[in-house]
């Protein structure tokens, strides 16, 4: 019975690194998609290997890209996603960079993330 039970679970999928991604959007768009803002505003600079790139009618798309084999994109729309789903996306997938500024980053994102809480609750 357990053969059978465990016999359709599959290992999760290995996440593939990359190391840079672009955030494509329009800027009319970022305006009316508050998550989209907020990411862009104050949780894109915490991502080294993020570009954030501006086309006029682009629907948002992260593109993450590596140099070893530049015929290899891979593309996701991320129209409507929450901006905590943006960094948990980015985070899964982009490379760390080495130096031990960048260790900092996930301590600064976090910081940033309790901020933009405090701020939204004490908005009304």
């Amino acid at each position: 019975m357990i053969k059978q039970c465990l016999g359709c679970c599959h290992a999760s999928a290995k996440v593939e690194p990359f190391r840079s991604a672009r955030l494509l959007a329009d800027a009319g768009q970022q305006e009316r998609d508050q998550d989209l803002h907020d990411f862009i505003k104050r949780k894109a600079a915490h991502f080294p290997g993020l570009e954030v790139e501006y086309q006029e009618g682009a629907s948002p798309a992260i593109e993450l890209e590596n140099e070893d084999n530049p015929n290899y994109v891979l593309r996701a729309d991320v129209s409507g996603w929450k901006s905590e789903d943006l960094v948990k996306f980015v985070s899964a997938r982009l490379e760390k960079p080495a130096d031990s500024a960048a260790e900092n980053a996930g301590d600064a994102l976090a910081d940033v993330q309790k901020w933009t809480s405090e701020v939204q609750s004490c908005s009304g």
